[in-house]
């Protein structure tokens, strides 16, 4: 599961380039914005996608420096990778609802601050197969290993984002955002057909304890396209 670890990187990479890319103009279309009222362009609907997976989103500026937004990103992968040199074949699923108060400092401009939940059903499934190390590894286990790990469901959330426009009616727009979740420790399950020693077991399990504490602060990335009327 190095590669969980190393594949989340490059996306945040990737992302975060084109966010920063976006940010300078967000502060400049702001001057632009200045013709057109933010009341005109209420409501907004995109798509997006970042590390949370691909969906979409929805939006309400109903007022000048406040305004609501939620969504739904889903994405999933299968891989093989280690958890603390132990072999599994995995599956991870990304799926979550944003539910957001926006606050917009300069009731001309599209940055915004977030403050908000994001509803986690994010999951993480595997199963180790063959001989795996268990206690102190002196009698490797040859057996099944069934993993999963389940994060807290109601993860608090803080995050910034902005639009940059297409168009002077400010329908189209490319919108980003970056923030970070808070998923707490988790909780992880371990079973085994046939059983080791309790104490191997508790051993491994902890293991992977350790490793999901990685996830226990999720970043938010990301950019999408979105039409407001």
């Amino acid at each position: 599961m190095t590669n969980t670890l190393s594949t989340r990187k490059n996306l945040i990479g990737a992302v975060a380039f084109g966010l920063l890319t976006l940010a300078p103009n967000i502060q400049h279309a702001a001057g632009a914005e200045a013709s057109t009222s933010a009341q005109s362009v209420p409501y907004s609907v995109g798509a997006e996608a970042g590390t949370t997976g691909i969906g979409a989103n929805l939006g309400w500026r109903f007022a000048n420096h406040f305004g609501v937004e939620t969504g739904f990103d889903y994405f999933d992968y299968t891989y093989n990778g280690t958890i603390k040199d132990d072999y599994y074949h995995a599956k991870l699923r990304l799926e979550s609802v944003p539910v957001n108060l926006e606050l917009f400092p300069w009731k001309k401009s599209s940055f915004h601050l977030s403050l908000g939940v994001l509803i986690n059903e994010n999951r993480l499934t595997g199963n180790g197969t063959g001989s795996v190390n268990l206690g102190d590894g002196s009698q490797p286990y040859a057996g099944t290993l069934n993993l999963s790990y389940k994060p807290a469901t109601a993860d608090p959330y803080a995050g910034i984002g902005g639009n940059l426009y297409f168009d002077s009616a400010h329908h189209w727009s490319l919108m980003g955002a970056l923030g970070v979740a808070y998923a707490g420790d988790g909780t992880v399950s371990l079973t085994s057909n046939p059983n080791p020693e309790p104490a191997a077991l508790q051993n491994e399990k902890s293991k992977v304890q350790s490793y999901a504490k990685d996830l226990r602060f999720w970043p938010v990335i990301k950019l999408g396209v979105t039409y407001s009327f």
